[in-house]
């Protein structure tokens, strides 16, 4: 359990560093992949909800304290995704892809709109398929388009840390 603690804290803060240096020269449309949100639904899917929703809180909050215009906001938006994503996958083949994917678009979508309604619908900008269009659906697409082999890292990482536990 403490191997697992370690290796997620360190897969959370080079997440952080990557996503704040090198994935910003990765840019198509204006947007970047949003490889926390990836990796949360992931770890959600692969280890269940109270999991997913924990380390959805620290990321979001790791993000928060660096970049979000408001403490909390990011790491509530995270937590609900982990817990949801990792809510009805009990009995859920986790070598398919195609469910955490789609449980990653979900996400994607969900953390976009309540990113928007907070900050920007709140402030009378209340041009919806502008944001939608040049933001929200390339920056879903280009999320689920990272997702595909990010996914496949994280299950082999956790197939690898479920075999040294015994």
């Amino acid at each position: 359990m403490v191997i697992r603690v370690i290796v997620m804290a360190v897969i959370v803060l080079a997440n952080f560093v990557l996503q704040s240096a090198a994935f910003q020269y990765i840019t198509v449309l204006g947007v970047t992949p949003n490889t926390a949100l990836i990796l949360v639904c992931s770890y959600a899917v692969l280890r269940g909800d109270a999991e997913g929703a924990i380390l959805g809180f620290f990321a979001g909050l790791l993000q928060d304290i660096y970049y979000g215009p408001v403490i909390g906001l990011g790491a509530l938006l995270y937590m609900l995704i982990g817990y949801v994503c990792g809510k009805p996958l009990r009995d859920f083949y986790k070598e398919n892809y195609f469910f955490a994917v789609l449980l990653v678009a979900a996400g994607a979508m969900f953390y976009q709109f309540a990113y928007y309604f907070a900050h920007y619908l709140f402030r009378g900008r209340t041009d919806v398929g502008y944001y939608f269009r040049a933001v929200m659906l390339p920056g879903t697409i280009y999320t689920v388009i990272a997702a595909i082999p990010l996914y496949g890292l994280v299950y082999l990482l956790n197939q690898r840390l479920e075999r040294t536990r015994g």
